[in-house]
């Protein structure tokens, strides 16, 4: 007979109120196969029936993905961003298994990044759904390097970090720029970390050209992410002085990793886990407005890209790369396999890290009681993950 072990969440007392409850039979990677139940918005009870089952999906929290540009024809850094493509994102990540994201704005105009919140924030008190699965947004620019490592950026528009302008964008954000990425080297960027960090802001560092001395300073102020290490840096490394080994050696710096085939080697995402361990790894998809269309010629920030056949993307006019055409499905099972790691492994860069590293009750950082109920049901095959149903908050919204 099969082991039974029970975990159950006492039900709040002096509520007469109907509450729906929901049960989901499934594997949970490393654990065997379970039954959970899910209690209106939360998991209730989380009993184990036995060994892991064939020809059964896996349940796990949903994927959070703390840097998404855009997807499916939405660009959150479009001047002509309106609220109702931004309802619309949401049913399409939903069927990649994410179930909760940081919409990101990259270097543009102050103008667009100030108008951008505010209608992101107009959504945000329209749409219950977009609040539960985007609790904050993550601002990559203006304050990034306009030297070799400016990527696909505007270079003519990134400057020195400044408090006022950075005030003005929460502002507009109404406090909810959960993330802000900058490059370390400038004038009085110890001081300005320190103050976001003071503010509940995460400081990630990429887009830098600057020294190791630059990176250590930055996270001694408080400074805690690389957002896509290995990235965001110049064509060349120097030997000594990159700043990318500080970036990797730094015990106070987790590792965003975009691992979609082109960002990154599979000899680099190795070097990168063995060198930070799996618990201070983040998979991040950086994902544009193009990730999800046809192959073709586009517009990124101003600028003109393609999205080759292959997914890659790059700028036309120096064949850079601009973003990514991602979904979080895929980059979990591409880091399994460049990585060897299990399922149960592979899952941990893409639901608990990011949970953990932002530290948001809105978050579903395991399979357990109390836990909010954003959950993901798949299969593998072939090695990739086949979503097939999606949970927010406890209602199906996918599958």
């Amino acid at each position: 007979m099969a082991q039974r072990i029970k975990h159950s969440l006492t039900s709040p007392p002096g509520s007469n109120a109907p509450v729906k409850r929901t049960k989901l039979e499934a594997n949970i990677a490393g654990k065997g196969f379970f039954q959970v139940e899910i209690s209106g918005e939360r998991i209730a009870v989380v009993e184990r029936l036995g060994d892991e089952q064939a020809d059964t999906p896996f349940l796990s929290p949903g994927f959070i993905d703390t840097q998404i540009n855009g997807f499916a024809g939405v660009d959150f850094s479009d001047p002509n961003l309106n609220p109702q493509s931004i309802d619309e994102i949401m049913e399409p990540l939903w069927k990649t298994g994410v179930t909760s994201f940081l919409p990101t704005l990259v270097t543009n105009a102050p103008e667009v990044l100030q108008r951008n919140f505010q209608v992101l924030e107009t959504v945000r008190k329209a749409n219950p759904q977009f609040d539960q699965c985007a609790p904050r947004y993550h601002l990559e620019g203006p304050f990034l390097s306009p030297g070799p490592s400016h990527g696909a950026h505007r270079p003519e528009l990134m400057h020195a970090p400044d408090w006022q302008e950075f005030s003005k964008y929460q502002e507009a954000a109404e406090g909810h720029i959960g993330i802000l990425t900058i490059a370390p080297e400038w004038e009085g960027s110890a001081s300005f970390i320190r103050k976001a960090v003071q503010k509940g802001v995460r400081v990630s560092i990429s887009h830098t050209d600057g020294l190791p001395e630059d990176i250590n300073r930055a996270a001694e102020a408080g400074a805690t992410m690389n957002t896509h290490l290995g990235n965001g840096g110049p064509p060349a490394l120097d030997r000594f002085l990159a700043p990318f080994w500080a970036q990797l050696a730094n015990d106070d710096l987790c590792a965003g990793m975009i691992c979609d085939g082109f960002h990154l080697s599979a000899d680099l995402i190795r070097i990168i886990v063995r060198v930070k361990g799996l618990d201070r790894c983040i998979l991040v998809t950086d994902a544009i407005h193009v990730a999800g269309l046809p192959p073709g010629h586009y517009e990124f920030v101003g600028r003109p890209i393609q999205l080759k056949a292959s997914g890659q993307i790059v700028l036309i006019d120096s064949k850079r790369m601009a973003g990514s055409s991602l979904s979080m499905d895929f980059g979990i099972g591409h880091f399994m396999k460049m990585t060897d790691f299990s399922l149960a492994e592979a899952l941990i860069p893409a639901t608990r890290n990011p949970a953990d590293f932002l530290g948001l009750p809105s978050l579903c950082r395991e399979v357990a009681p109390g836990q909010i109920a954003n959950l993901v049901l798949f299969r593998i095959q072939s090695g990739a993950l086949v979503v097939e149903q999606t949970y927010v908050a406890g209602t199906r919204v996918f599958g």
